[in-house]
């Protein structure tokens, strides 16, 4: 067993054991089981990996597409046909594209498998079930504001004619955000809840204009809140997104990365207190036990982890460019 799985094991179980007060129902406690299912990946023990998705998706009736597809990848690499075509029709039914299965490396091997047939047989039903489960005038109302909040990214990419007016641009970004974040979209959370793949759907370039390539999640909601606390804001509305990730309708990373920008942007003036380190980090070493602890009470892993998964990212980029192209994926990079 690797120092990362065992460090991963320790704190987790510490964790888990002052948390467990939960229910299946909160989301935190699928995000934790789903992380520590990830340290087997990591340590390539991909038969209890495959073991313990089982057991997780059984659980609940909405699941990350995310995890599906790394599910699926991993009973693919274990020869475990049977678990990957389960992962499968899962993974559809939370907006997995056929397209996208076929593109991955992986997954593509399941074409030569027996069950593919009626895996294609049974897709176009899945895949209307998770049409039909999708809100399309909540769709449509985000990726209104989202088109606003784009239409000033779009102007303050630097061209040659706009170099002088980047500034007053900025500034009115900055502004029609704050007026989308606190009279439009806090107020549909407050609603509706967070819009996420779980009430929205996942980003397919059949959804929006400016979707290039079918996603496996859901992230406009959350880009405009990434623009929204790019400059120093308040953090009233904290809980409220801590509440959404318990209801599974925000993932931990994207929280965790909101608050990193707080704690970048805000801290000392609003946000008083730490980073997450999931996309800004501290820079002080002092801080990592603490941190590491409220990344696991949310669902996330350790950052030592996270680290690794980084760096087994960039590693696989260099095995690409030798031709390896079969890695599961935990979205860092190439890997």
């Amino acid at each position: 067993m690797s120092i990362i799985m065992k460090k991963t094991l320790s704190l987790y179980f510490f964790i888990l054991s002052a948390t467990n007060i939960y229910s299946q129902s909160n989301y935190i406690e699928y995000h934790k089981e789903a992380r520590f299912i990830e340290s087997y990946i990591l340590d390539t023990s991909y038969v209890k990996a495959v073991q313990l998705y089982k057991n997780l998706f059984s659980k609940y009736d909405f699941v990350f597409a995310e995890d599906c597809f790394r599910a699926a990848q991993t009973a693919t690499l274990s020869n475990d046909s049977v678990n990957s075509f389960l992962f499968l029709e899962r993974a559809v039914h939370q907006g997995l594209t056929k397209e996208s299965i076929v593109n991955d490396s992986i997954l593509i091997d399941l074409k030569r498998m027996k069950y593919w047939s009626i895996f294609e047989n049974n897709y176009d039903s899945i895949r209307d079930e998770y049409i039909a489960a999708i809100d399309w005038n909540l769709r449509q109302k985000i990726n209104k504001i989202y088109d606003l909040d784009q239409k000033y990214r779009d102007k303050h990419e630097l061209h040659p004619w706009n170099f002088l007016w980047r500034p007053f641009i900025w500034i009115k970004w900055k502004k029609t955000t704050k007026k989308i974040v606190e009279n439009e979209l806090i107020p549909f959370i407050r609603k509706y809840g967070f819009p996420n793949e779980k009430l929205i759907g996942i980003d397919e370039s059949s959804f929006h204009h400016k979707q290039k390539h079918d996603h496996l999640k859901s992230n406009y909601a959350f880009m405009i809140l990434i623009h929204y606390f790019s400059t120093p804001r308040i953090s009233e509305f904290n809980e409220l997104l801590l509440s959404q990730i318990k209801s599974g309708n925000i993932h931990p990373r994207q929280y965790a990365s909101l608050i990193d920008f707080q704690a970048k942007c805000g801290k000392g003036k609003y946000y008083k207190g730490l980073h997450y380190n999931e996309w800004n980090r501290s820079k002080n070493e002092n801080e990592i036990e603490q941190i590491n602890k409220n990344r696991i009470k949310i669902g996330l892993e350790i950052f030592e982890v996270h680290a690794a998964k980084y760096k087994r990212g960039l590693k696989a980029c260099k095995e690409k460019k030798k031709g390896n192209h079969k890695h599961i994926r935990f979205w860092m990079f190439c890997g």
